[in-house]
């Protein structure tokens, strides 16, 4: 059996199971499964499997690829079978404890990195999941601290992992070690645990805040897309009418949010007047809202 007649029957598996873009992810698994680009797979596609592998038992290769077709079959999203994405050009490691970064979110990253030149600024990423949007502005904006916060253990090791890769250096879970970090990683519900920051690390209040809170209505989250519906609820759940965390934000974030400071929200597509009202009723400016490449509202710019 050749490689190109595995990718034949990895595809048409796939597409019994109404898999969108079956060839493509079929492509993507047995690429990452050989560890190999797309110009080594034409080269050698039609040769016989049992000659590209090299101290692999062709029975044991099969075996692990029916595993991994099996499970995209089951619609669990190809970037948790292949572990990693990407996000505004960097790689990211992710599995089922963090959301998986989208395209959408870049439009907040660009703007914040337009907004703000100054390098020593100070920065919080709240809802960081596998903090993309912090170890981004780390990396192209190269800020001067950045704290990124997670109610979940889980996604802040994600993260954590993911700020080695990109940073060079290894990074601590929490603020506790008393070595000044250009990155910190806090484990906290919203605001709840920041003051060790400021007994540990002497940060008060942040000139940029960046959050992409969950912000889809409880009742509509069994009703999304199959892969979503594998992506962590708690990172989905914005309650009964979408807007509790940011309800909450509004009500919580004035003394973390230095006088000059913004807030960059991802939004959902259909909230920028109600999350407006929300923070424009508790004395914020709301200065725009920006659109995704979908020409849909997905950011909104307050301070």
């Amino acid at each position: 059996m050749t490689l190109s007649e595995i990718l034949d029957q990895s595809t048409k598996s796939l597409e019994k199971g109404n898999v969108p873009n079956a060839s493509f992810d079929a492509h993507q698994i047995i690429l990452n499964l050989l560890n190999m680009d797309m110009a080594r797979y034409l080269s050698i596609k039609d040769l016989p499997i049992k000659e590209i592998l090299e101290n692999i038992d062709e029975n044991s290769f099969l075996d692990e690829l029916d595993e991994l077709i099996n499970l995209r079959g089951r619609r669990v999203p190809l970037q948790y079978i292949l572990g990693d994405t990407f996000f505004c050009g960097l790689e990211f490691k992710v599995n089922q404890n963090v959301l998986i970064p989208r395209s959408d979110t870049e439009t907040l990253v660009e703007k914040v990195l337009q907004d703000n030149a100054d390098k020593n600024m100070t920065v919080l990423d709240m809802c960081t999941g596998s903090g993309c949007i912090g170890i981004a502005l780390a990396k192209l904006g190269k800020y001067k601290k950045i704290v990124c916060a997670d109610i979940s253990e889980d996604a802040i090791e994600i993260a954590s992992r993911n700020a080695e890769k990109h940073l060079d250096r290894e990074y601590a879970f929490t603020p506790d070690d008393e070595q000044r970090q250009e990155v910190l990683f806090l484990v906290s519900d919203l605001f709840k645990n920041f003051d060790v920051l400021e007994d540990k690390q002497g940060i008060k209040s942040f000139d940029i805040i960046t959050i992409n809170p969950p912000y889809i209505k409880t009742d509509e989250i069994s009703s999304l897309q199959e892969e979503v519906r594998f992506e962590p609820k708690l990172a989905l759940d914005g309650g009964s009418d979408g807007l509790s965390f940011y309800k909450r934000i509004a009500s919580e974030v004035r003394p973390y949010l230095k006088e000059n400071g913004r807030m960059y929200l991802e939004i959902g597509c259909t909230q920028k007047d109600e999350v407006s009202s929300i923070f424009e009723d508790a004395g914020f400016d709301v200065l725009e809202c920006l659109k995704d490449l979908g020409g849909l509202d997905r950011v909104l710019v307050i301070k």
